[in-house]
């Protein structure tokens, strides 16, 4: 074909016209690979190396149709010239190549991001969180204050050990021994020295170690406590019923023959051999007593002969009736005269219920409050470089002339100027109005908050 011919400056053979047209029909898959490429860039970039060989790529990509026909034709001159003809059918290697060498040094050490004040003759990537040099060891190209260079080495990609402590995501785990400590494996979640386990950096003062054994990533045991691992270390121990018969039942239920557990709880009065979790549930659970909603025992003997609202939304949005008791989503008896056919909760996932008549926190009524105005303030969440409020508040609220502290009439309280909130950056909750503070202390975000 002549289009070969002003291409190539000749006619080629026909296994070359055939390679041609092969090479011309890669242009189909140009718009995937095109496509694909616009997400090169969704990495945070590392360095200025990382950079300048992800912009490569992506030109190898994009610049493909423009360069594939010079491509060809320079590829099959130099062929004629070399006398080679098995030299042009390699043409489509080199954008590969080209491709292939940009990833390679983005994917090397050279276009890692480095610490600031590195030393560059004695640096040595641990893995992609520790790093140490002569000075210093870091953390995520941040220098680790206190850790020894000379004797930290890296046990995983969270844990490291020095010759004075044991690192967690660059965290010291306090009192644990680095010379005997021993980070998780596969299947267990706690790391641990000759003392005690960790879970992450909290310690669980384990106290008979020796018969220390972790059931599954919520509970573990020991001859004499059980510990819920998902709670801070001082509250996580309860007195253990019996060691071979200690079962799991969820992340938040467990049993042996002797207790029922809910977290770190003894669910009193549980009878262990008929207690069972509610189909579809996690919180709930009945045994051949009572019903139950975590650790609280309440007064439901039969479960399924309520009636039933809102079930939709799992237990934890519902509310029941015998016909003369209402219970709210916690299983708690409501007030004489609550409503059933209009109880609801206020907010999601705040502890305020209304009927058209009355308004309740928990199972308590607020005999003042106007269900018809009543709302939760929202809360105001302050950092260090912005404040939001899309959540509600789970203490205050109000209606057109009350403000209560979760079911606690407050007085004196200016409604259109009240705010609360958390400060994440003191760590301390807050709620003042222009006339006073009713909890936590003014300081320099909260003053401007309150100016505005």
């Amino acid at each position: 074909m002549r289009i070969f011919k002003f291409i190539f400056g000749e006619q080629p053979t026909i296994p070359q016209k055939a390679f041609a047209w092969f090479m011309v029909s890669t242009l189909l898959l140009w718009p995937i690979f095109f496509f694909v490429s616009i997400f090169f860039f969704d990495a945070p970039i590392r360095s200025a190396v990382d950079n300048i060989c992800r912009m490569g790529m992506v030109l190898t990509i994009w610049l493909y149709p423009l360069y594939l026909f010079p491509l060809m034709a320079l590829w099959f001159r130099l062929s004629k010239r070399m006398g080679a003809t098995w030299l042009f059918y390699c043409c489509p290697l080199i954008p590969v190549a080209v491709f292939s060498l940009f990833m390679a040094i983005g994917s090397s050490e050279y276009a890692e991001r480095k610490p600031e004040g590195y030393d560059p003759q004695t640096f040595k990537r641990i893995n992609d969180a520790y790093a140490v040099d002569a000075n210093h060891v870091y953390y995520l190209n941040e220098v680790l204050e206190g850790a020894n260079p000379a004797s930290f080495h890296a046990l995983d990609e969270n844990y490291a050990v020095d010759s004075q402590c044991v690192w967690y995501n660059g965290c010291c785990v306090v009192g644990a021994d680095p010379s005997t400590f021993v980070a998780p494996s596969d299947n267990v979640t706690l790391s641990h020295d000759v003392h005690d386990y960790y879970m992450k950096t909290q310690p669980l003062h384990v106290v008979d170690i020796g018969t220390f054994k972790q059931i599954d990533d919520s509970w573990a045991i020991d001859s004499l406590n059980v510990y819920y691992l998902n709670m801070p270390a001082e509250d996580k121990a309860v007195p253990l019923g019996d060691y071979h018969t200690f079962r799991a039942l969820n992340n938040f239920f467990a049993a042996d023959d002797k207790h029922v557990y809910y977290e770190n709880n003894l669910v009193e009065g549980a009878d262990p051999k008929s207690f069972t979790i509610l189909e579809g549930q996690y919180h709930y659970a009945k045994d051949k007593n009572r019903v139950y909603c975590k650790a609280y025992g309440s007064p439901i003997r039969d479960f399924a002969a309520l009636s039933h609202k809102n079930m939709e939304n799992s237990l934890w949005g519902a509310f029941h009736t015998d016909g003369k008791t209402v219970y709210n989503p916690e299983l708690m008896p409501m007030p004489s005269g609550t409503d059933f056919a209009t109880i609801h909760r206020v907010e999601p996932y705040r502890d305020w219920y209304a009927d058209k008549a009355h308004v309740y926190y928990g199972n308590h009524l607020l005999p003042e409050a106007n269900p018809k105005t009543f709302k939760v303030f929202p809360s105001h969440y302050i950092s260090e470089v912005e404040v939001s409020s899309i959540n509600k508040s789970s203490t205050y609220s109000h209606d057109d002339s009350h403000v209560y502290c979760r079911d606690s009439l407050m007085y004196g309280v200016d409604i259109p100027s009240f705010i609360c909130g958390q400060d994440f950056v003191s760590s301390q909750s807050f709620a003042f109005d222009k006339n006073r503070f009713y909890q936590g202390e003014p300081n320099p975000r909260i003053n401007e908050l309150r100016k505005k």
